[in-house]
C-alpha cells in the first residue's frame, strides 16, 4: 500500500483540497484509495503528535508514541482490507500559522515536528507532498486569516522580520527530505495549480484519478477581503488599526512595493532551485507542460 503524506502548506488551497476528497471518498474507493484528513487527523489520530516539541510534557511524549502504534495499526488494518494507497493530509504537521508568526519564521519546527510522526509512518510512506506560494501572497494570506479569527495585526516592525527572516521554502522541503529519505517528495507552486484538483490528486496518487469525481469548481477558506478585515477589527474595538486597511473587497497586501520586491527575489531563487533538480531530494511540478 503506497502512503502519501500531504503537508499543506498552510494558504495554498490545502481546505479546498481536503474538502474535495472528503467529497469524494466513494470514488476514490473504487481506485482503491483511502484518504484521512482533518476530520481524521484531528479527532484523536495525531493526539501528542502536533505540539510544538520544545513544549512537551512527558504525558503527551508518550501520548504521540501511543499515537504513532495505533497508526502503525490503523495502516495494517487498511492494507489487509485491500486498500491501494492511502493520502494522509494535514497542514499542521510542520506547524502552524500562528507559531510561523510567533517565531517570525517559516515553519521553524518543521524537522523536530515531522520527526514525532516518523516512528509511525516513515517506514510506510512512499511520496510526500507540499504545495509553495509566493512569500508575498502567503504572509499576506496569513495575516489576513489570523485577523479574521480575531489575532491582531502585527506591528510594523514584527512584519518587516517576515521579509527579512532566514527560512525559506527550500529549507522547509530540505528538513521535510531529511526525515523521510526514502520517499518521493512532489512539490508544486500554488499559483499554477490552483483550481487544479485533479491534478494535484494525480500528483499524491501515483497518477491514479478517478473518472468521475464532485465538487472541482468549489473554493474553500478563501482569505477574507479588506472590507471584511475592517468590520472584523472595527468589532473587536479596533479602530485605529481598521483605519489602516483599505476598503473595497480586494484582498488585503500589507507590504509595500520594495518588500514585495524582496519577496519576490527570494521566492524566485526557490523556484530556480526547484526546477534545477532541487539538489536531486524533490520534483517540482507546475503543470507547465
Amino acid at each position: 500500500m503506497d502512503v502519501t503524506l500531504h503537508l499543506g502548506a498552510h494558504r495554498t488551497g490545502t481546505t479546498t483540497l481536503q474538502k474535495y476528497l472528503e467529497e469524494n471518498r466513494d470514488n476514490l474507493a473504487e481506485i482503491g484509495t483511502e484518504f484521512w484528513g482533518p476530520k481524521q487527523t484531528r479527532a484523536g489520530l495525531f493526539a501528542g503528535l502536533e505540539k510544538r516539541p520544545n513544549r512537551l510534557t512527558n504525558e503527551e511524549t508518550l501520548h504521540g508514541k501511543r499515537s504513532c502504534d495505533l497508526i502503525r495499526k490503523a495502516l495494517d488494518r487498511l492494507e489487509m482490507k485491500g486498500v491501494k494507497s492511502l493520502i494522509i493530509s494535514e497542514e499542521n504537521m510542520i506547524g502552524t500559522m500562528w507559531g510561523n508568526l510567533s517565531n517570525c519564521q517559516l515553519y521553524a519546527e518543521t524537522q523536530d515536528r515531522l520527526q514525532q510522526f516518523a516512528d509511525g509512518l516513515e517506514a510506510r510512506c512512499t511520496r510526500v507532498a507540499i504545495s509553495i506560494r509566493s512569500y508575498e501572497e502567503y504572509w499576506a494570506s496569513v495575516l489576513a486569516s489570523l485577523t479574521e479569527r480575531g489575532r491582531i495585526i502585527p506591528s510594523k516592525q514584527e512584519m518587516d522580520r517576515l521579509v527579512t527572516q532566514p527560512r525559506r521554502w527550500r529549507d522547509v522541503i530540505t528538513e521535510i527530505a531529511g526525515v523521510f529519505p526514502s520517499a518521493e517528495l512532489v512539490v508544486w507552486p500554488f499559483e499554477a495549480m490552483t483550481g487544479r484538483m485533479n491534478d494535484q490528486l494525480a500528483l499524491l496518487n501515483g497518477g491514479i484519478v478517478p473518472k468521475q469525481m464532485r465538487g472541482q469548481n468549489k473554493w474553500h477558506n478563501a482569505s477574507a477581503g479588506c472590507a471584511k478585515l475592517r468590520q472584523v477589527l472595527q468589532d473587536g474595538g479596533h479602530t485605529a488599526l481598521a483605519t489602516k486597511i483599505p476598503d473595497g473587497t480586494l484582498r488585503w497586501q500589507p507590504y509595500e512595493a520594495h518588500q514585495i520586491a524582496a519577496f519576490q527575489a527570494q521566492y524566485d531563487e526557490d523556484i530556480i532551485w526547484l526546477r534545477s533538480g532541487a539538489d536531486g531530494i524533490a520534483r517540482y511540478e507546475d503543470n507547465s507542460g
